[in-house]
């Protein structure tokens, strides 16, 4: 039972190092594949519906989808000049005065949408679940130090493995000469 426990602990380990270093090095393809994507809830905009903190998992819209009214949607936002992702209510659509349609958003408990202007290329997609509180840990694994860490973890493992298994056989290879029995040795006289 303990190396079953060992075992998926390992390959847990494994997989999630795999996953961090495939959304680093290639993450569109990562978000392709799986046609999921994690994100982190940064601020209280959602609550209580979404506590601050949370990991929510959102379910990429394809080109010709469209979100429904009073779905959570993740989409881009472009935030005094930067790039944020936000997680918010979405309230319908409005044609603006040069034609393009504006996706209109709000937060859980405001009672006006968003000052943001969306469209369907800022909405990356629909949520599916949350993870109270657990977007702390999510954020410090992007993080460079825990790729160190983890890398670290990894190694200690694998020796941990190497060391386990040659201690293994020499405890099997003494268990099976204890069991041997011994020849009985012959007396010869002259």
């Amino acid at each position: 039972m303990r190396k079953a426990i060992s075992i998926i602990f390992n390959v847990s380990w494994v997989i999630l190092g795999i996953y961090i270093i495939f959304m680093e090095v290639s993450p569109d393809t990562v978000k392709n594949v799986l046609g999921y994507q994690p994100f982190v809830i940064l601020t209280d905009s959602m609550e209580p519906v979404i506590p601050t903190g949370s990991v929510v998992l959102v379910k990429n819209l394809k080109e010709n989808e469209e979100p429904k009214k009073g779905d959570i949607i993740t989409f881009n936002v472009d935030r005094l000049g930067k790039e944020a992702v936000f997680t918010h209510y979405y309230r319908g659509t409005e044609v603006q005065e040069d034609g393009s349609v504006r996706y209109l958003t709000e937060a859980a408990l405001a009672d006006r949408y968003d000052d943001y202007v969306s469209h369907r290329e800022d909405i990356i997609g629909t949520y599916v679940f949350h993870i109270p509180y657990v977007g702390k840990y999510a954020l410090f694994l992007k993080s460079p130090f825990a790729l160190i860490e983890l890398g670290i973890i990894m190694f200690i493992m694998i020796i941990y493995e190497i060391l386990w298994s040659k201690f293994d056989k020499e405890e099997r290879k003494a268990q099976e000469e204890a069991e041997q029995p011994e020849e009985p040795k012959s007396i010869c006289s002259n």
